[in-house]
């Protein structure tokens, strides 16, 4: 059985010392048809394995709230005033600044930290636990941020690039999907050549679409994916996770679903398509289904031949890859990397790719280097990372100037 932990925003000291108690995997929400002495049993395991992994991580965790690491400055004290012209790689990090995340930026070839947008209770950035990212063809940076203020479940900033420490967003959309039983928020987001933009939500089956030109307010439609129903509570599967289009419109989802019963599910994932995204017929085509027990979805993108790229880690041993699908899709694939990415996007020329290599997600931790990675494509190796601190869980990496999918 695997137990998932829950993420918790840790934005005091003492909400910190409070982790153990608050990352059972076990819902507290009553199951239908289960005595409760029988829940009490179940919850009792699962919180005892799902803090087991953890519990060397207080003391620093608690630690960093104490003396502010993990803390990104918002002074401009990153480096050369012209820093920013040199931008190309931008990584979000939920776990900086307090646990508000950041936005850090880099040159083409990784190296040191040129800067970061930090989020925070009294910042103007619009960032607030920044997950997933993508540049435009328009070279804006979109955002996808799990923290959101006016009771919003989730908030897509836009920003014109470059990218700076006072950067404000030019346009805000909010997404009022949600899972309350399970705190769900924004978690990456994607768009397409005609400007629809796209936010999937963890811990639902649902896609947030808001279309083309749409300035400063909420979704204007949905796309739900029925294969993800068990998102949620009671299991704690994820649903859906990251997306992204091909020149054609079409979305490709990738997320987490379980299989199982109340306190012993099996969790598996899954690549799925709505050909023609919001202007399709809303239903999802299946692609890929990964049926080994605890691998988590994570990036997904087209490539310049128009074949798929998946990336999924397994979090039983942090291994990772970013396999390329040939169309359609359904088979197996042709080439997969060695080096390590999470959330990724390609460069411009699409021979190489830039991803997160934390295995957080962004809650679970697992001792290891905090970078994002360049990594040759396709079936290539790590190539160069980033270099210096600054970065506790960096889940994905995007680029500009951005590949481009064939027409």
């Amino acid at each position: 059985m695997h137990v998932r932990v829950r993420p918790v925003f840790p934005f005091s000291a003492a909400a910190i010392a409070l982790l153990a108690a608050c990352s059972g995997g076990a819902s507290t929400t009553p199951a239908p048809g289960v005595p409760l002495a029988t829940q009490a049993q179940a919850r009792a395991r699962a919180q005892a394995r799902a803090l087991s992994p953890m519990t060397h991580l207080l003391p620093a965790l608690l630690a960093r709230a104490l003396t502010g690491e993990g803390q990104v400055a918002r002074t401009g004290s990153w480096a050369v005033p012209d820093a920013a012209k040199k931008q190309h790689v931008y990584v979000s990090d939920p776990s900086l600044d307090g646990y508000y995340g950041a936005v850090c930026y880099y040159a083409g070839d990784g190296g040191a930290q040129l800067g970061c947008l930090a989020g925070g209770a009294s910042s103007s950035s619009g960032i607030g636990f920044p997950e997933g990212s993508w540049v435009d063809r328009k070279h804006h940076l979109w955002v996808a941020n799990g923290i959101a203020p006016g009771g919003y479940t989730g908030l897509i900033t836009e920003y014109a690039l470059p990218l700076g420490p006072a950067s404000v967003p030019i346009n805000s959309l909010y997404s009022t999907v949600g899972n309350p039983s399970e705190g769900a928020f924004a978690d990456y987001v994607c768009g397409d050549r005609a400007g629809n933009v796209y936010g999937t939500s963890i811990y639902t089956a649902t896609t947030a679409v808001w279309r083309a030109g749409t300035q400063n307010a909420t979704q204007t439609s949905t796309l739900v994916d029925p294969n993800f129903a068990s998102a949620g509570s009671p299991s704690l599967a994820d649903g859906l996770v990251a997306c992204a289009t091909d020149a054609a419109g079409d979305l490709f989802v990738s997320g987490q679903y379980a299989v199982g019963s109340y306190g012993n599910y099996n969790y598996f994932a899954e690549l799925d398509e709505f050909v023609g995204g919001a202007a399709g017929s809303g239903t999802p085509i299946v692609l890929q289904k990964e049926t080994s027990d605890l691998y988590f979805p994570a990036g997904v993108a087209i490539d310049k031949q128009g074949n798929l790229a998946w990336a999924l880690f397994d979090l039983s041993d942090s291994g990772s890859s970013v396999c390329t699908f040939a169309p359609p899709y359904t088979g197996s694939p042709t080439a997969c990397t060695t080096g390590f990415a999470t959330g990724f996007h390609f460069a411009e020329s699409g021979k190489k790719l830039w991803g997160g290599n934390t295995t957080v997600y962004p809650w679970y931790h697992e001792p290891q280097a905090t970078v994002a990675d360049e990594i040759a494509y396709p079936g290539g190796g790590l190539l160069r990372s980033t270099s210096g601190a600054g970065l506790l869980t960096p889940v994905d990496a995007s680029v500009n100037p951005a590949l481009e999918p064939p027409r």
